[in-house]
């Protein structure tokens, strides 16, 4: 029984709405418990403040920190506390967030500077030595924050520089700052490093927040990924072998429904993500709609090159689609939402599974590109549990998370497959 174009395309735009749960899925593994106000004063609560206040951490050539909040206030006020100093001291004391950052601080001071309640103390070992010459910030890593005041200002010792990019911050030497305008990123590292050589600062910066990451990412993400990646072996085996759809459409019509797919879900996900946060690619959204834009480029390109070329065409076509992708992805969401590039060339490779399944002349083809995009799916999860880094009730959700995707890889590789099928059956004729 030929499936109706209809269903067909209801069911690939059910599938498209899925999506947007799986990123809900993001969020809910990303952010459980309430998040830490960042500058326990900065939130305009003093009394006779005239806005947000500002937050500069200084950390010295021992990992130790000294904080400095600052919060302006109104003539009227400075007045007032300058008279007394223990109101003022009092104050703020009764005004301070009761989930912020700092529980540990020592040495606490308030005291009023030319019209600006100072308020400084100190924090051990918020920064410890990592490869080579590299130092690793890492006290705003394990848990959410909510940036309270203007701006929050890591400041690493003189003549050091911030040796990597953290998510939404400007980096300037050996500063590194988060804006209310830009948001706070969760699992923050901050690594800072001698000037002499930057090059070899970089690598030693990101190897210091690989070792750190990674060992428990590798564990969470295979623990989630193998039984996902299991199946996703078992549907990409099952390729060759399940004939549904393939005669719905002709060739052209089926690279220009693909594609219309791949459209219409980008366009669609800038839409929600302006309707969601107010910004037509917000990190998240901005990484599905790159994918999106993938999906249907690889469409277009598959049916006027990889009939002419075979299995080893459209296996070029799969990964220069994914690199292409992988810039959107980097342009679209910044570095962290190339997280989900390995789901994309899971995706991808079912374009060459299809053609391998249906010219079948090397047995072998067909197996080794479902085992390749299987492990492009466990490479995801080790990925997503690195950014993520779940744990308590986030890791069954962060399971739930990866069995989406493979759902998704599935969903959205299946009609590439049948592209590739219908490919490699035209080229044979």
């Amino acid at each position: 029984m030929r499936a109706s174009r209809p269903a067909i395309v209801a069911l690939l735009c059910l599938v498209s709405l899925v999506s947007l749960v799986g990123l809900a899925g993001i969020a809910v593994v990303a952010g459980a418990p309430p998040p830490i106000q960042l500058c326990g004063s900065c939130a305009s609560d003093v009394p006779g403040a005239t806005g947000p206040g500002t937050l500069d951490v200084y950390v010295d050539a021992d990992g130790d920190s000294m904080w400095v909040e600052r919060v302006p206030v109104t003539e009227s006020a400075a007045d007032r506390y300058r008279e007394n100093a223990i109101s003022l001291e009092r104050t703020v004391r009764e005004q301070r967030s009761p989930r912020r950052v700092v529980g540990d601080d020592a040495d606490r001071t308030v005291v009023l500077e030319d019209g600006t309640v100072t308020v400084t103390y100190t924090v051990d070992d918020v920064a410890r030595p990592g490869v080579r010459d590299a130092w690793l910030f890492d006290y705003f890593a394990n848990a959410r924050y909510r940036l309270a005041g203007e701006r929050v200002t890591v400041h690493a010792p003189e003549d050091t520089v911030v040796t990597n990019a953290p998510r939404d911050a400007s980096v300037d030497g050996n500063a590194v700052t988060w804006t209310t305008d830009g948001g706070f990123g969760s699992r923050t590292y901050v690594t800072y490093g001698p000037s002499d050589s930057p090059l070899v600062g970089t690598a030693s910066g990101y190897a210091t927040i690989g070792l750190e990451v990674g060992p428990a990412a590798l564990d969470r993400g295979v623990t989630g990924g193998i039984v996902p990646a299991a199946l996703l072996a078992v549907a990409g085996l099952a390729v060759g072998r399940v004939d549904r759809g393939r005669d719905a459409f002709d060739l052209p019509d089926l690279e220009r429904l693909l594609a219309a797919v791949g459209a219409i879900g980008a366009v669609g996900l800038v839409v929600a993500s302006t309707a969601a946060t107010g910004r037509p690619l917000d990190p998240g959204f901005g990484a599905l709609s790159a994918l999106g834009i993938g999906y249907a480029g690889l469409s277009i390109a598959a049916r006027r090159s990889a009939s002419r070329r075979g299995v080893r065409g459209a296996i070029g076509l799969a990964v220069l689609a994914t690199l292409g992708t992988g810039v959107l992805l980097w342009l679209l969401g910044g570095l962290s939402s190339l997280v989900v590039l390995p789901f994309g060339l899971a995706a991808a490779l079912f374009l060459p599974l299809g053609c391998a399944a249906e010219r079948g002349s090397n047995p072998l083809v067909a197996p080794l590109l479902t085992a390749l995009a299987s492990t492009a799916l466990l490479v995801g999860a080790v990925a997503l549990a690195a950014l993520l880094s779940p744990s308590g009730l986030g890791i069954p959700v962060y399971w739930v998370l990866i069995a989406w995707w493979a759902v998704t890889v599935a969903a959205f590789g299946y009609p590439l497959a049948l592209l590739g099928r219908r490919l490699a059956a035209e080229r044979k004729n």
